[in-house]
């Protein structure tokens, strides 16, 4: 089930393509930087903190008059294979004898670039930001007794995603040279167990040849496209997926009596927003979520097992959260920040969770049509607690 799930979000940046011909464009980068080990369990598991990565991909920008591309001065849209390579730093818990790794991780991806300021003349000039998201494939993730200090990985597909502000230079009529300072991240977003992920920074230099010499031309950094602003419902229902983090930290200091695959709980999950587009591209708004956590029962077993009865537990969970979407052709990016109203699933909650989360993830619209596909992780303090996976519908 988890490589269907995981092919699902790899396609969904590539089906906001258009049919016209793009001014098509090819690239490849080295990037070079360093491995964040997180929180002070994570410093003391990691041996050298080396990162490296290598890309090489496909690029295009649209011909078209669409307003979204007036909007944001026609973007770049690039699918790439990146190479995430790992082998600099080595992980090894306290008083472990065995070494582990997470080696070099493979990664397909979709981008959106959009370029800031740009200029013309014999050497163009363009600044800008980029956000990727892609799906990635660990060769050794967590596992006992081979790969047990690899804390970090704990499946063997993961979710990429990384931002980046970049300079580019064109030097030749076809040819231009990049540079780039970033963030990177892979994780098993709560699909599986451990689940600490993955998070680099970097700095990158990149090579990028043109199919054709015409320079991009020089263009405000926004444009505003008229539109009648409204108020909207946006209504959704799908499908959550939790792994257990109790799961985990029952034999977290016997690594031998700890099982490498962790249970993966459905459960229904609904929202219903309203939500204000004030921009042709940006709408915010406040929902309501609700999610039927099936899996209560297994949380308050594994409480138990841990010496924790006197708990209360309820399948029913309910937050209010503020949202914000920005969309582009039939692709946007939809965040929350939300807060719990009611939610009683035992004692770990009150020791990890937050009372509030956020949410993240990508939505597709079906050309012509109200009806959207999605996805999005949901966090607590930025650590994954679930996925889920929705149909909805703007009314």
């Amino acid at each position: 089930m988890k490589p269907i799930i995981t092919t699902m979000i790899c396609a969904l940046p590539f089906l906001g393509i258009s049919a016209q011909k793009p001014t098509m464009s090819y690239g490849l980068d080295y990037s070079y930087g360093k491995f964040l080990s997180g929180d002070q369990y994570g410093k003391e598991i990691v041996r050298n903190s080396r990162f490296s990565s290598y890309s090489l991909y496909t690029s295009w920008q649209y011909n078209d008059s669409s307003p979204y591309d007036s909007i944001f001065g026609r973007p770049h849209i690039e699918v790439g294979i990146n190479l995430s390579d790992f082998n600099g730093l080595y992980l090894q818990r306290t008083g472990s004898t065995a070494q582990s790794r997470i080696g070099v991780i493979p990664v397909v991806y979709g981008k959106f670039v959009r370029d800031l300021l740009t200029t013309s003349g014999p050497m163009p000039f363009r600044l800008g930001y980029s956000f990727s998201n892609g799906i990635g494939y660990c060769f050794h993730p967590y596992s006992y007794p081979d790969n047990q200090d690899n804390e970090f990985i704990g499946s063997r597909f993961l979710i990429y995603f990384a931002s980046e502000l970049h300079a580019a230079l064109r030097i030749h009529p076809n040819l231009e040279i990049i540079a780039a300072g970033g963030f990177k991240h892979l994780s098993n977003s709560a699909l599986n167990r451990p689940n600490k992920g993955t998070n680099a920074v970097d700095f990158t230099i990149g090579l990028k040849y043109y199919h054709c010499d015409t320079p991009s031309p020089r263009r405000r950094s926004y444009y505003h496209v008229p539109i009648k602003k409204k108020l909207h419902l946006d209504l959704s229902a799908g499908l959550n997926l939790h792994s257990f983090m109790e799961e985990w930290l029952l034999h977290h200091s016997s690594p031998r009596s700890r099982t490498a695959e962790f249970t993966l709980s459905p459960s229904f999950a609904a929202s219903l927003s309203a939500m204000y587009r004030y921009r042709l591209h940006l709408s915010y708004g406040i929902g309501l979520d609700y999610i039927y956590a099936s899996y209560y029962r297994h949380v308050r077993q594994l409480d138990q097992e841990r010496g924790y009865t006197d708990e209360r537990y309820t399948p029913h969970v309910l937050g209010i959260s503020l949202k914000h979407e920005a969309r582009y052709r039939q692709l946007s990016v939809h965040c929350g920040l939300g807060y719990y109203l009611h939610r009683r699933m035992g004692q770990l909650v009150h020791v990890l969770d937050k009372p509030y989360y956020e949410t993240i993830g990508l939505r597709y619209y079906i050309p012509y049509t109200p009806i959207y596909i999605s996805y999005h992780v949901m966090a607590h303090l930025l650590m994954a607690n679930s996925m889920q996976f929705n149909v909805g519908i703007v009314l």
